[in-house]
């Protein structure tokens, strides 16, 4: 996916936070709300939003304010926003640099709640020595440590999280990232306080909350097993070109799951087969992670994946009548890194909730090979047409959302299939 902003981010110069030092790691460290014009706003003490964050939110508005910098908010990766009932965005993010007066500092876990065109950065411990917002005392910093996955509003106070608990064995961080368990937190949405972890319904490495979405009767919980590098130059764990489906009845939390078969659905989690669809264009059959996401959009569910993560070269876009599929693959677009790409990845592709005209915004992490903190480490948005998403004969796609668009990849003409 082409995204044609700059990934050139300012100094960040406005960063205050409000909370007392006295606060301690179970107590989230809120700071001010920062508009996307970079100016601190007062915090009003009411739900009214405050002055200077009216405006339109859109791809472009998004990628002004990530690329100027946000409240405490120096960097992150796996983007997830949720539109809350009440107007308001909830973003949660993996390995979060925090900025803070020494300079910045790594946690595991951060939420941004987004208010209006305002920002406001969310971690555990203090302004000075932030920690992972989610289960900071169940944290062994670069060892043992617990990743926000996707989740839903229960009520008006509450917001339930799949986490994935993640455990290092390998040589170094981020060599051998394995997930060991999956668990669910209830945020507090008035404190942004989050609960103890709970176990998941499915409580497996398969992370079924990789990706989550409803309709009228269900709720969908999509597994992946989400292997970060897949371990190895060479590929990853057999298990990631692989999406599970798993559902429960809305508002019946303690109802067991019911997997998706391929003939329908069962208790036995034993007979899940895989949704993801077929990938195609220069990737090809070759494609060794499908980490897809899923929405509804209307009466049909639309999907967008990066594929391969780290590697690949597309962003496949598909299309289903019912969450399970069939799926359709409906575009396949060509993808830009936000730099040389032997030294930047583009990866991880998530919708966004944004009034934008021209469509629907999906957002792209972007992070350097080797981990080093750059100017690059954060999500780049787009507004792609809705019609990519819709079925038709073969057609290039020359429309300004891909870019470089160019004659082909490798021989192969990006097209609409």
């Amino acid at each position: 996916m082409a995204f044609t902003t700059n990934s050139r981010l300012s100094s960040r110069a406005l960063r205050v936070a409000i909370a007392a030092a006295t606060l301690v790691a179970l107590v989230p460290v809120v700071g001010h709300a920062v508009a996307d014009d970079g100016n601190e706003q007062e915090d009003s003490g009411s739900e009214a939003t405050p002055v200077g964050c009216d405006g339109d939110v859109t791809a472009d508005s998004l990628n002004g304010a990530f690329d100027a910098g946000l409240d405490r908010f120096d960097g992150g990766d796996y983007q997830r926003a949720f539109e809350l009932d009440d107007g308001q965005v909830l973003w949660v993010f993996q390995d979060v640099y925090v900025a803070t007066d020494a300079g910045r500092e790594l946690v595991h876990s951060a939420a941004v709640l987004q208010d209006g065109t305002c920002f406001t950065t969310v971690t555990g411990g203090t302004t000075d020595e932030p920690e992972a917002w989610i289960a900071a005392d169940e944290t062994t910093p670069f060892v043992e440590w617990y990743w926000p996955l996707d989740g839903y509003q229960l009520d008006g106070d509450t917001f339930v999280l799949l986490v994935a608990e993640m455990e290092e064995r390998g040589h170094r961080y981020l060599a051998n990232a394995t997930p060991v368990a999956t668990w669910t937190v209830e945020v507090d949405l008035a404190t942004m306080q989050v609960g103890e972890l709970q176990p998941a319904p499915n409580a497996s490495t398969a992370l079924y909350g990789f990706d989550v979405t409803t309709d009228d009767e269900y709720l969908y919980l999509y597994g992946h097993c989400h292997r970060q590098f897949g371990f190895s130059m060479i590929g990853h764990d057999p298990c990631a070109d692989h999406v599970h489906l798993a559902r429960q009845p809305l508002g019946q939390p303690n109802v067991p799951l019911d997997y998706w078969t391929g003939d329908g659905w069962s208790r036995n989690r034993d007979l899940a087969a895989s949704v993801a669809h077929e990938s195609v264009g220069p990737d090809g059959d070759d494609v060794l992670s499908m980490p897809m996401q899923v929405q509804r959009d209307g009466d049909r569910w639309i999907s967008a994946t990066k594929t391969d993560d780290w590697w690949g070269s597309t962003v496949q876009l598909a299309t289903a009548p019912r969450p399970e599929g069939p799926w359709t693959v409906t575009a396949v677009l060509p993808v830009a890194t936000q730099g040389d790409p032997e030294v930047v990845s583009a990866y991880f592709v998530s919708f966004v909730p944004a009034a934008d005209d021209d469509g629907i915004v999906l957002a792209m992490s972007n992070n350097r090979w080797d981990g080093a903190y750059s100017d690059a480490y954060h999500p780049v948005f787009e507004s792609v047409s809705p019609q990519l998403w819709t079925e038709r004969e073969a057609v290039e796609i020359t429309s300004r959302y891909w870019l470089p668009l160019g004659p082909s990849i490798d021989g192969w003409t990006p097209s609409v299939a």
